[in-house]
């Protein structure tokens, strides 16, 4: 019994961090096992597909590669801050878990980009993200959509319009502190679906 409930206590801890406290993470440590959506993250993620049902588009389905992703791209974010200069906020320091790079508004490096989620993880479709950055404070669900809905580059990704007319097959999302970010594949993700946290 004392080991079953430790075994639970770890399990719980761990699927709560990224929800909970980006401060005290150890990426080397974070699995697909623990991928798990906060209660701001589904909001996020409930908001963007009410906004996609009002332009008549379907849901996308979470992906808990994307979510993966999309979890430890918000983690650099806000540990080491790589959209500095001429870096914007699809920039990835360079970590032994992953390879970094400087996303610069020319898209020079998106195949930096595009490549994450097979980095990462074994979802072998492209990752396209948008991002959201709150500088001294906090970034929640409903700025965040505010945010893109306003920038029609990011508006055409959520909406598949412009040049995004393939259909997203898989998004996942993550949001903590002073970033929101969303990521979107045209590859269906064989893997379970990302569950809530328990906070």
């Amino acid at each position: 019994m004392k080991k079953q409930l430790v075994i639970f206590l770890l399990m719980y801890f761990s699927a709560g961090l990224m929800a909970q406290d980006y401060e005290k993470f150890n990426p080397a440590l974070y699995s697909m096992d623990n991928v798990c959506l906060s209660d701001e993250e589904y909001k996020l993620y409930k908001l963007v597909m009410d906004y996609r049902a009002s332009k008549g588009l379907p849901s996308i389905p979470l992906s808990r590669s994307l979510t993966f992703v999309a979890q430890l791209h918000v983690w650099d974010l806000n540990a080491y801050n790589p959209d500095v200069g001429k870096c914007n906020m699809h920039s990835w320091t360079d970590n032994p878990l992953w390879s970094g790079c400087c996303y610069t508004r020319d898209h020079a490096k998106a195949q930096c980009m595009w490549d994450k989620p097979r980095e990462l993880t074994n979802y072998q479709g492209n990752g396209f993200e948008i991002a959201y950055g709150m500088i001294g404070s906090q970034a929640d669900a409903q700025g965040a959509l505010a945010g893109w809905q306003g920038s029609a580059g990011h508006n055409d990704v959520m909406i598949n319009a412009g040049i995004w007319t393939d259909e997203w097959k898989a998004i996942g999302m993550a949001l903590a502190n002073g970033y929101a970010v969303i990521w979107f594949g045209n590859d269906e993700d064989n893997t379970s679906k990302p569950t809530r946290c328990m906070e």
